[in-house]
């Protein structure tokens, strides 16, 4: 049998960056987005999102320093869409603030920020994604890759998706971000980086994804688990993965 059809995807656009649907076999279509901040987004684009896609809610993991620095997803705003700002702050960041990180900086990196987090962010992101999943809605951060990653992929988990579909998706980062290197010149040479090292920084190998899951899973008995213990509410987690799940008349093959 042929898998169900994926959501169209907006056109590109130079400032639409790291923008996909999320869309694994399992999830309901067209309903989890996520990119880098939305500030800059091309107005073609916004209007795809809102008018043909649906979309309803930015979930925003940057800080109040990014979001001033970087704007508010004020296109978005204008077309009505909801700006729930739900920082994740206060992790360890040092853990990859090295010229060129490995997969295991990287897995050491995502265990800090669910459960090294600010108290209380977890917390609040989760419950605004409960408050939001039942309509389609868009996680962003800085660049939509790692806060953004660990945000999503604990989604999906809760939603059952497997492994390997949440690793795929991770994995669309790197390629999306690595042919935009020259962008981002400020941020390398802000450390004393070349380009080569900063390519390292927006590569998101599968194995990484796989790895953090599996750890989450033999550490604290999976993603619910882990998001438990960093002080998400049950109800909220609940909430999520019954939304998230498409509905079985929609999963059901044509005659």
């Amino acid at each position: 049998m042929s898998p169900p059809p994926s959501p169209p995807q907006p056109r590109p656009a130079p400032d639409a960056v790291n923008l996909r649907a999320v869309a694994p076999v399992g999830i309901a279509g067209g309903r989890i987005w996520r990119a880098s901040a939305g500030a800059a987004m091309d107005p073609v684009v916004v209007a795809e999102l809102t008018e043909r896609h649906g979309l309803r809610t930015v979930i925003d993991l940057r800080s109040a320093g990014e979001a001033e620095r970087s704007g508010a997803p004020t296109a978005l705003l204008g077309r009505g869409v909801r700006w729930s700002r739900t920082p994740l702050t206060g992790y360890p960041r040092d853990t990859v603030h090295v010229p060129r990180p490995t997969p295991d900086h990287y897995v050491r990196y995502y265990h800090g920020i669910l459960l090294g987090s600010a108290p209380g962010a977890v917390r609040a992101l989760f419950g605004a994604l409960a408050e939001a999943a039942g309509e389609p809605f868009l996680i962003c951060c800085h660049l939509g890759k790692d806060r953004t990653a660990v945000a999503v992929a604990a989604a999906l988990a809760l939603a059952g998706v497997p492994d390997e579909a949440i690793a795929a998706d991770y994995a669309a980062s790197g390629a999306a971000l690595r042919p935009l290197v020259d962008r981002f010149a400020d941020k390398w040479r802000a450390h004393g980086w070349t380009q080569q090292d900063y390519l390292f920084h927006l590569d998101t190998p599968a194995m990484v994804m796989r790895t953090w899951l599996a750890e989450l899973r033999q550490r604290h008995g999976g993603a619910r688990a882990a998001l438990l213990r960093a002080g998400a509410r049950p109800g909220d987690l609940a909430a999520i993965t019954a939304a998230l799940r498409d509905p079985p008349a929609s999963r059901a093959q044509p005659p």
